[in-house]
């Protein structure tokens, strides 16, 4: 019962049909034969006929290591990505009044998810130094997706939220008009892209067979990779994934372990 699912970028729906493109190309190479993944993120990662998924770093390295076995990270092409690494975009609405991250003191924060690299991590380690007895922000409020993010920004519910520079690529392209009255303050430091994964069990020829397969996928269809905006996968280990963790103890560090 193999499955396989590539489910991290969902919006706008060209780009969710064209990760369905790349899963259902790699499977066939493989010679693959796909059943129903399950919707869940977390039942999908951990299935244990896992063929192809993706995962946010964050989660991988406080809770996967050592479930699932990492495959390769995507080259992104947007603004903000270079090589197999990416940022987070600090975006505030252009109608308030701040010019840099201590003048975010006391502001609403909004968070796609508290396990989220690009969305808490990378921002609590931007934010760490300038905490005081453990807070900063007057308001955290949980949107469950970089999307949301830039919804509550815009409707006035928000003044700033980290968004994925990737999932910011995707949306400005395709629908300009949820990243507008948006301007941005700051990139967060890079950070590794996020992560393809395949199940535990599998082995390193197997591994080596589907990064091959993701490579072929792409370069045999450029009007998809196009889409996706990925000019290939690099093959990845654990210790490219690691240093999130050092960036979350340097937080805590700080006396800033939680976005507060």
């Amino acid at each position: 019962m193999t499955v396989a699912a590539l489910t991290m970028y969902v919006e706008p729906v060209e780009v969710r049909d064209a990760y369905r493109q790349l899963t259902d190309a790699v499977a066939r190479r493989l010679g693959a034969t796909l059943e129903p993944a399950p919707e869940e993120l977390p039942a999908l990662w951990t299935h244990p006929e896992l063929l192809l998924a993706q995962t946010c770093g964050y989660p991988w390295a406080t809770r996967l290591r050592g479930q699932v076995c990492l495959v390769a990270a995507p080259r992104y092409i947007f603004e903000g990505c270079a090589e197999a690494e990416h940022c987070a975009f600090i975006l505030v609405p252009e109608t308030l009044e701040v010019q840099s991250l201590a003048d975010l003191r006391g502001k609403r924060v909004a968070l796609n998810g508290l396990d989220s690299n690009t969305g808490m991590n990378l921002l609590r380690h931007a934010v760490a130094p300038l905490a005081e007895r453990g807070r900063f922000f007057g308001e955290v409020i949980v949107s469950e997706s970089h999307a949301n993010s830039l919804a509550l920004l815009q409707q006035g519910h928000a003044d700033v939220a980290a968004v994925d520079a990737v999932t910011y690529g995707y949306l400005q392209r395709a629908e300009p008009g949820r990243v507008a009255g948006l301007r941005l303050l700051q990139r967060t430091r890079p950070s590794p892209t996020l992560p393809f994964i395949t199940a535990a069990s599998r082995s390193e020829a197997e591994v080596d067979a589907l990064r091959t397969a993701l490579n072929a996928s792409l370069a045999a269809d450029p009007e998809l990779a196009s889409i996706l905006a990925i000019d290939g996968v690099t093959a990845v280990d654990e210790a490219t994934y690691l240093p999130l963790l050092d960036w979350r103890r340097e937080a805590v560090e700080k006396g800033y372990p939680v976005i507060a």
